[in-house]
């Protein structure tokens, strides 16, 4: 079978054997339909997340930006973070920097337990799908409380993440993305001018009240910052808990020791990251010509960075790479969170979350287990699922 590297169903069928295959044989690989390079070895992901003088990301930022330049399609106005490059991406990000520390986080720590001991309480005694009942609602409605999103309208926010999302990774319409747009931009003014004339302790008034080099951000900005904090505040943690709950079915050993123990939940969660990868890839586009592994990559050509791939290198992870083994050393160096620049600012809440949650569960459970057939959700840039049915035992 080709290998179709801008489809979703490549990454659905768990495209972990084609890629090494390209890591042994043709690490910067030109992949002709797409068009872009496909880099998939640990030490070259980095390299270019490193050199955005070399690759910007101002106009290709996700392969969801390749797809549509290729295709002629309307994408959204170009100022989200990731669509930043130095110094400009260093300065918007200050903006919630302070608010996003791990010890800021910490402090924060009472409010996102609490949404996720209600939602646990709120579990059925049997089956239930772990998508529609931990991976979705935690993240959403512990960032959704975090904005200062009315309580009535996290349904919503979580609907409005995950067609953004899906948009990103090119697997929804033009048609589609309008009417999202069409809903959440006004939405948003809405909450934004709410907080401008009465400030709250949110971050939705600290987006209305941000300054960019000393100026406010302009209206457009404040909408888009919000827009990119809810879908990266909300998909890409789902996707950490859909993995973390498959991987605890697919190794009841580790899953005993780690609800016995929960001081093994951070070891858990880091092997999680790199194993299953949430966020499968990024894009950039080469600024100029650059040479990488004999290969010359020409200037305004599009690369496609694997996460998943390089956090699957056995160069840098050993033989055993495709196993999930909390025993791991080192096992924080991943590329989940991305590297450099665009590190992910949510890193330390996703982290805290998930962490909380496997403390949670240890309260309840000793182990969990499927109970029907898993359906993957499809997508070019997220890995996650549609349907994930468990028991707690």
């Amino acid at each position: 079978m080709v290998a179709r590297y801008d489809r979703a169903e490549f990454y659905v069928d768990a495209p972990n054997e084609q890629f090494a295959y390209l890591r042994q044989h043709d690490p910067v690989h030109w992949y002709e339909d797409g068009p872009f390079w496909v880099i998939t070895k640990y030490e070259d992901i980095r390299f270019v997340s490193k050199h955005p003088e070399l690759f910007p990301s101002s106009e290709i930022a996700i392969l969801g930006d390749i797809i549509k330049i290729r295709e002629g399609m309307e994408r959204p106005p170009r100022t989200s973070l990731m669509l930043l490059d130095p110094p400009d991406h260093l300065e918007h990000r200050k903006v919630l920097n302070r608010e996003l520390t791990p010890a800021r986080v910490n402090e924060i720590d009472g409010p996102v337990r609490d949404v996720i001991r209600e939602t646990l309480d709120s579990l059925p005694a049997g089956n239930f799908d772990a998508v529609e009942l931990l991976a979705e609602p935690i993240p959403v409605n512990v960032f959704a409380n975090l904005l200062g999103v009315p309580r009535k309208d996290w349904r919503r926010i979580l609907h409005w993440a995950t067609l953004i999302t899906a948009s990103g990774g090119g697997t929804e319409t033009q048609e589609t993305m309008a009417a999202v747009y069409a809903e959440v931009v006004p939405y948003l003014e809405d909450l934004l001018e709410q907080r401008r004339a009465v400030p709250d302790h949110d971050f939705l008034t600290l987006i209305a009240e941000a300054t960019v080099y000393g100026r406010p951000l302009t209206p457009i900005e404040v909408v888009w910052w919000a827009i990119a904090l809810l879908a990266a505040g909300s998909e890409t943690t789902q996707s950490l808990i859909a993995g973390l709950v498959w991987a605890l079915t697919q190794h009841p050993d580790q899953a005993q020791r780690i609800l016995a123990d929960p001081s093994l939940a951070a070891a858990a969660v880091e092997e999680t990251l790199r194993w299953w990868t949430p966020v499968v890839s990024m894009a950039r586009q080469a600024k100029e010509d650059v040479e990488l592994r004999g290969k010359t990559i020409r200037s305004g050509e599009a690369v496609l960075l694997a996460y998943g791939s390089g956090n699957r290198d056995e160069e840098e992870w050993g033989d055993d790479a495709d196993q999930w083994n909390i025993d791991r050393p080192s096992i924080t160096r991943h590329l989940a969170f991305g590297f450099a620049e665009h590190f992910c600012l949510g890193a330390h809440l996703a982290r805290r979350e998930v962490r909380i949650l496997i403390e949670e569960l240890a309260r309840r459970a000793s182990g969990i287990e499927l109970t029907g057939p898993v359906e993957r959700r499809d997508s070019t840039i997220v890995a996650t699922f549609n349907r994930l049915p468990v028991r707690l035992t």
